[in-house]
């Protein structure tokens, strides 16, 4: 924690560490099971982003404490990998005890403090980040049918103000504070703001499906509507764990509805690795000072974290670093870029013998026509693909699954989804991820074949099954590696 004490000098350069009116005390504990580490997000300048975060061990007994200075209430979100345990809305001088249940889906998160009726209300709201599964394009889902611009907003605007009744009535018998108060109403306001703006942006993409139920001139005015009742320029806005996203859908409709950008050209400058410099780009004709900053490092982190490796986020790193020397948040990037150096760096390295690709694959229609021609059996087949989070996140694991493979002396076999136009990046991350076994990228009747074993058209990756040498299916759903025990009890059972 002495960096983050370093931090604030550098922020608060008028700060006194003896002071006692900023401290905040988290105290608490973990029942259930207890995670390594326990991941909090770190709001400086009043920023609540997930990405941004430092974290505390709790004892063997799921003890843990966290002491923070901070001049202003802000957001933090508790978290481990990504999965929320709850948020405190955090005020200066105030200590928060905290429950978390890990097992326990009705009482996961419970707080003792003065503004404990708020803290619950809060956490009870189920978009209340994009942690907790929430998101402006969910959201707006629920109007997908609507078709009269003056409903969806009427809709919107009922969401939001009987969302905020409940913090009103607290406010009015001073359970929470004017503070507290406008931090979730900023929040709130953002939030269905920015669903409107999605709703509006799947208009634009699905019109050219002639899927879109409002026209032109319609989602455009409902577009444009919410970016001048609520201006991402809202200092405000970056305490909100929206903003980000906020933003994102701002750049949008400069860039597709004033620019006049056709998505064609966006795609050519996906085609040629420059479709992160071409958004920071226009990030920088409409954004400035801290939302520029803070809009520069959250897109670099989001698409770092997606694991694609793309050569061109070093490129912006090294860009952003020159622009913020002195940036608090190059501190949480370095850590999303080490891997795509590795990436690059691993691609210079021969081909492990064990990672063998499948070259002659005009013939292969099928798992059938996949296996006869392999040596071994029976196979366990590994559906992945290149943007496939989960999937990767499953080879981590794979050294307890190959031994477990090689003891039963099945056969490893990977067949990638990834289009035509991924092949290179597919050879590339089964060479960086080591992944010994055949390998396959699908043709498109390949693909088809594998949704039907699947069961659906909507097919759910990663997916692992087991066939023998002549491709009949002995198990349809299989662990991965991940679940180790579960896979050998499954594997036993054929």
């Amino acid at each position: 924690m002495k960096w983050f004490h370093l931090v604030l000098f550098v922020l608060f350069p008028g700060l006194v560490l003896c002071q006692t009116k900023n401290n905040i005390q988290i105290l608490g504990s973990i029942n259930g099971k207890i995670p390594e580490i326990l991941e909090y997000t770190l709001p400086i300048n009043g920023i609540d982003y997930f990405g941004f975060t430092d974290s505390v061990q709790p004892d063997s007994s799921g003890n843990f404490q966290i002491n923070l200075k901070l001049n202003q209430t802000c957001f933090i979100d508790l978290s481990y990998k990504y999965k929320s345990y709850g948020t405190l809305i955090i005020e200066p001088g105030m200590t928060y005890k905290v429950q978390i249940n890990t097992e326990d889906a009705k009482n996961p998160f419970l707080v003792e403090s003065k503004n404990a009726k708020g803290q619950l209300l809060y956490n009870e709201i189920p978009n209340r980040s994009m942690i907790v599964g929430g998101h402006f394009e969910l959201e707006s889902r629920n109007y997908s049918k609507d078709s009269v611009p003056a409903i969806i907003k009427q809709k919107l605007e009922e969401s939001r103000i009987n969302e905020l009744q409940g913090f009103k009535n607290l406010l009015k018998e001073k359970v929470i504070s004017k503070d507290f108060y406008r931090l979730v109403e900023t929040d709130r306001d953002y939030f269905y703001k920015g669903a409107q703006g999605s709703f509006a942006f799947i208009n634009y993409l699905n019109e050219a499906q002639n899927k879109n139920t409002l026209n032109k001139a319609e989602y455009t005015e409902l577009w444009a509507a919410i970016f001048k009742s609520n201006p991402v320029t809202n200092p405000e806005l970056l305490k909100s764990p929206w903003f980000y996203f906020y933003a994102e859908n701002y750049l949008r409709y400069n860039e597709l509805i004033l620019d006049k950008i056709d998505t064609a050209v966006l795609t050519d400058f996906n085609k040629k690795g420059l479709i992160h410099t071409h958004n920071i780009d226009n990030a920088k004709k409409h954004l400035s000072g801290l939302q520029l900053e803070y809009y520069f490092a959250a897109y670099i982190y989001y698409e770092a974290i997606n694991n694609n490796y793309e050569q061109e986020l070093i490129k912006l790193f090294e860009e952003f670093k020159k622009e913020y020397p002195s940036s608090s948040y190059t501190h949480f990037l370095e850590p999303a870029i080490i891997p795509i150096l590795s990436f690059h760096k691993k691609k210079e390295e021969p081909l492990n013998e064990k990672v063998k690709f499948i070259e002659n694959t005009v013939e292969i229609n099928s798992v059938k026509d996949l296996v006869k021609n392999l040596n071994g059996k029976p196979f366990y087949i590994d559906v992945w693909a290149t943007w496939c989070g989960p999937c990767k996140e499953e080879f981590k694991d794979n050294s307890k699954l190959y031994e477990l493979l090689k003891s039963k002396n099945i056969t490893m076999v990977y067949i990638s989804i990834d289009k035509e136009g991924k092949d290179k990046q597919w050879r590339d991350m089964a060479h960086f991820y080591n992944l010994e076994g055949y390998h396959i990228r699908a043709s498109k009747k390949l693909d088809d074949d594998l949704r039907n074993i699947f069961g659906s058209q909507s097919l759910a990756i990663p997916w692992h099954f087991l066939v023998n040498e002549n491709g009949t299916i002995l198990n349809k759903k299989l662990s991965g590696g991940s679940e180790i025990q579960n896979l050998e009890k499954q594997l036993s059972t054929n």
